[in-house]
């Protein structure tokens, strides 16, 4: 009867053990995949006023950085047409720092011209 109980005991364990490796890896994907997006309007809008708060951009660093100078009615709050410009603003940041977006021009050749003294 003890070996049955601690059989049970010992599988109990393990499976719950399973269980919270498999929890835990699932919310350290779904931080990576949170912080790999981009916050949205209606993810940062927690009470559903169809506006963010400084409070609520704060769960956002980019959004939280840009919030003084998105809100041009400066009424405290990111409207819907606010928040929208502070995404395009970041969305045409990251296509010129893209490596892609990136050009380089070769130096100009000066060596043909004398030095002046």
């Amino acid at each position: 009867m003890r070996k049955l109980v601690l059989g049970m005991s010992a599988l109990a364990l393990a499976t719950s053990m399973a269980w919270a490796q498999q929890e835990e890896q699932q919310q350290q994907e779904d931080t990576q995949v949170a912080a790999a997006e981009p916050a949205s309007f209606s993810k940062l809008d927690a009470d559903g006023d169809g506006r963010v708060s400084a409070i609520e951009a704060a769960n956002d660093t980019k959004i939280a950085a840009a919030f003084t100078d998105a809100d041009t009615d400066k009424d405290g709050y990111l409207s819907q047409e606010e928040f929208s410009q502070i995404s395009m603003q970041q969305q045409g940041m990251e296509s010129e720092t893209s490596p892609e977006s990136q050009t380089t021009t070769p130096p100009s050749d000066t060596s043909s011209s004398p030095p002046r003294y």
